[in-house]
């Protein structure tokens, strides 16, 4: 202890201005001159440029091979297959002995374990850049304090959680740097083109993603998590709002409720050794304010729920070389120093707090059994929703996050629900990770404290569109057997019947449509003589048909399908184009489905988050090529040589009225327009008037307002709070037998409501396929008043203007790519959007009323 007193008190007096590493790290380090400091591997000192990741990994690498205290493996690789790395440091003793340590530790004995995580936002650099000082400090320094430190702790390091994006932005940051450099904020190294660097390949924000882990990124790192548990899991950013430094805990009131209050005890604990660094430096910092601990979907959130301690540091952001700030001129190197200080000070915490670390670790879980046996529900029941595959994407979920779960074996009814063995499956209440699965599956809907800094509802059966129950005991379970693959389809049928309420559908129907085949949707229910049975078949349902079909077409499509039935898909043969009930295949009911060619708009002025949902689904998940440009070069565009103009959430004002008019007369000739949130304001301003004066609203008198009610100053963050919704979960009714509806078998769904945008009402009584529910509340906050304005007004409106359609939904049903249930609608809006026929009633009037008999 005596060492690690010393050694804290070093570490203080490290110099803001740091170029090499000696100079940033503490003064006793006395660094074994054997091991590489990364400027001599680099040729630059840490700070004066920004790492790129490929530097970042030749710098671990050459570090593990000269240091017996240091190991890397690859965990995994992201989208543009850089390796994503785990760097593990401790004595050279522990590094031969590591699984047994790790096994001592997950039973409750052995190390201190910390994990240190960096830059999960490529453009907060700071991170991922003072990652390699903390690494040659533990592999280097010859102090007893780390001897001492190293012996008894095992130190993980994620030294870039987002790989893409940190080189992303390196490489803008590098490329735009000066001799000189420039601490003016509007110069073009502080301010990055579109997307910036702080998403993922797919401009996905990965520090949301450690619940739903939709990404490689994410998917890698709680293997990893749960193979190692970390005591303290560290969570390095910046942030571009506040004068210091931020550090855990946050707002006191804004901690999840399942969180136990000792997790913010102890975070307080840790605190004090930050706080001790920072002012030993001279550094403004702050705590207890402005974050929250709410969402588990992040980085410093996801190990509270998990017997962790997650801390998050916000350093102020540089986003170059240096910058003007409140507080003077701040480097860059000064960011990387004050993460390297919060790094080391991480560790002298946890060591300090070991034992109390340790024994709150090992009672976790036992805590979570004896909150489970308090509750007044024995089990969650998940039925598949007739879709296996929706199902099984989100039982792999639960398999990632390590919670139990068994198949049903008993018929169950809970409430209105009915639940059928080998449809349905068991998670038992009493297990190790009840803490996590009760923050997956309640719908919280009262809150302590009614301001959010993310999303204050996740309930994942609902992202899901699953249905699901709580049950008073646990019923008959049975082994779970591996879903049987399907039959493949009779090559000589005369056609075949895909179910389009399947997840993987919208694939199999790319891969056919790219092969050539020709394929049809169905538009009302009918039922056919399979191979097998009987079976009936929804609006939706592809038909493939033998005859029409060119006989290279053919094989190659028999063969897609035939590919698609062993992986699970279900596919019916049919032996006639005649139907035992319904419209037979050859009528008019069955629309043919033509190939599509999307642009997506993504450039200055979009979301890149929404953009990036549909760039994803529509590469990653359905396999369709599609073009992006960005707003300012859709006038070069012909817009005649795409489909559909899909426009993700943004600001679009700058778009000039001549465009409009070309978008209108695009869509008019048969093209459709998708447009979300915010976007859909600029789709209502559209006019396909063939009077333009026909559109322009005329503007009623407002009646006198009553005067302005008088708030105390203190009320503007809860009333604003009011107004906001961060993100919550509502019902909607679908019209099941609208085309963007099919494929879902319950009027019911399920939606993400995020901003306030509000649908202008269609004023075509049959264009408008959902709508939010008389009672829309299921999981999260909605202040009164947004919750009375929402009750039954339009979510999704599809409008036919001419030959073509616009589609306006009030929020994106991609949601963060893991909210399964909705994303049918956007697909439906792909495929589905041209079979939707004009309703436009004709022209009533009554008839003339008899004339009155003359009186005689």
């Amino acid at each position: 202890m005596r060492y690690f007193l010393g050694a804290a008190l070093l570490l203080l007096t490290a110099n803001i201005n740091a170029r090499s590493a000696q100079e940033y790290l503490p003064q006793n380090t006395d660094p074994d001159p054997a091991v590489p400091t990364p400027e001599s591997v680099l040729g630059w000192d840490v700070g004066d440029w920004h790492v790129s990741h490929d530097q970042l990994v030749r710098y671990l690498h050459a570090l593990a091979a000269a240091s017996p205290r240091v190991s890397v493996k690859t965990i995994g690789y992201t989208y543009e297959r850089r390796p994503l790395l785990q760097v593990t440091i401790t004595s050279i003793e522990n590094q031969q002995k590591l699984e047994s340590l790790r096994n001592d530790h997950l039973q409750g004995e052995g190390p201190l374990v910390v994990w240190l995580g960096y830059s999960v936002h490529g453009d907060e650099a700071s991170g991922s850049n003072a990652s390699m000082l903390a690494a040659y400090y533990l592999a280097a320094s010859r102090s007893a304090y780390v001897n001492e430190l190293l012996a008894g702790s095992v130190v993980l390091i994620d030294p870039s959680i987002n790989p893409d994006g940190v080189n992303r932005f390196a490489s803008w940051v590098n490329s735009n740097a000066g001799k000189v450099p420039v601490s003016d904020p509007k110069t073009r190294q502080h301010v990055q083109d579109w997307p910036e660097g702080r998403t993922n390949h797919y401009w996905f924000d990965l520090n949301r993603d450690w619940l739903p882990l939709v990404h490689p990124e994410s998917r890698a790192r709680i293997v990893e998590y749960h193979r190692w548990l970390p005591h303290v899991l560290t969570d390095h950013h910046e942030q571009g709002r506040f004068p210091g430094f931020f550090f855990q805990p946050g707002v006191p009131s804004r901690q999840n409720p399942l969180t136990p209050d000792e997790n913010l005890e102890l975070t307080r604990a840790m605190a004090q050794f930050h706080s001790k660094a920072m002012d030993a430096a001279g550094q403004p910092h702050f705590t207890e304010d402005a974050y929250d601990d709410f969402y588990f979907g992040k980085g410093s959130t996801y190990p509270d729920i998990n017997g962790s301690i997650g801390i998050l540091f916000e350093q102020k952001s540089i986003l170059g070389q240096t910058i003007d700030t409140s507080n003077g001129v701040e480097t860059f190197q000064m960011a990387v120093a004050n993460q390297l200080r919060m790094s080391l000070s991480s560790l002298e915490g946890a060591w300090a707090l070991r034992d109390r670390l340790k024994t709150y670790q090992s009672e976790f879980h036992d805590q979570m059994l004896k909150r489970a046996a308090k509750r007044n529900f024995d089990a969650w029941i998940v039925g598949d929703g007739g879709d296996p595959a929706r199902a099984r994407s989100f039982l792999d979920l639960l398999d990632l996050h390590r919670i139990e779960y068994r198949s049903l074996g008993e018929g169950v009814r809970a409430g209105s629900l009915e639940f059928s063995p080998g449809k349905a499956w068991v998670i038992p209440a009493r297990q190790k990770q009840f803490g996590l699965i009760e923050a997956m599956m309640e719908q919280r809907t009262q809150f302590k404290d009614n301001t959010f800094y993310d999303v204050s509802a996740w309930t994942l059966p609902l992202a899901y569109n699953l249905p699901f129950a709580t049950v008073g005991r646990v019923p008959e379970t049975e082994t779970a057997t591996e879903s049987s693959q399907g039959l493949p389809p009779r090559a000589d049928a005369r056609a075949w019947a895909i179910p389009w309420n399947q997840l993987e559908a919208p694939g199999l129907l790319q891969k056919l449509l790219t092969a050539g085949a020709r394929v049809r949707a169905a538009s009302k229910p009918f039922s056919s003589q399979t191979t097998n049975s009987l079976q009936s078949f929804q609006p939706g349902t592809l038909i493939v048909q033998a005859g029409v079909q060119s006989a290279e077409v053919l094989k190659t499509s028999v063969e897609i399908m035939t590919e698609a039935a062993l992986a699970g898909i279900e596919i019916h043969s049919i032996d006639s184009s005649m139907t035992l009930a319904g419209p037979d295949l050859g009528s008019t009911h069955f629309k043919l489905i033509r190939p599509i060619n999307p642009l997506l708009l993504g450039g200055e002025g979009v979301s890149p988050y929404d953009a990036g949902e549909q760039w994803f689904l529509l590469d990653q998940r359905i396999s369709v090529p599609v073009t992006i440009v960005s707003p300012d070069r859709l006038a070069s565009m012909n817009l005649w040589d795409y489909s559909h103009l899909l426009m993700a959430d943004g600001k679009y004002e700058s778009l000039p009225e001549s465009q409009k008019s070309v978008v209108v007369r695009w869509v008019t000739d048969g093209g459709i327009l998708v447009a979300a949130s915010r976007a859909a304001g600029w789709a209502e301003s559209l006019c396909f008037e063939t009077v333009p004066e026909a559109c322009l609203e005329t503007v009623p008198e407002t009646p006198s307002e009553k005067p302005v009610e008088s708030r105390a100053y203190s009320d503007f963050p809860d009333d604003r709070a009011k107004q906001v919704i961060g993100g919550a979960i509502v019902s909607s009714i679908l019209d099941l037998s609208h085309p963007l509806a099919f494929g879902y078998n319950n009027a019911e769904l399920p939606l993400m409501r995020r901003g306030t945008v509000e649908l202008k009402p269609s004023e075509n009584s049959y264009s408008t396929p959902v709508r939010y529910a008389s009672d829309p509340l299921l999981a999260g906050f909605i202040g009164e008043d947004r919750l009375a304005v929402m009750k039954g007004q339009p979510a999704v409106i599809a409008e036919k203007q001419g030959e073509g359609l616009v589609i306006r939904f009030a929020n994106t049903p991609l949601f963060r790519g893991f909210w399964r249930g909705t994303e049918k609608l956007f697909i439906n809006a792909l495929y589905f959007g041209q079979a939707i026929e004009a309703t436009q009633l004709p022209a009533f009037a009554p008839p003339p009323e008899p004339e009155t008999p003359r009186q005689q």
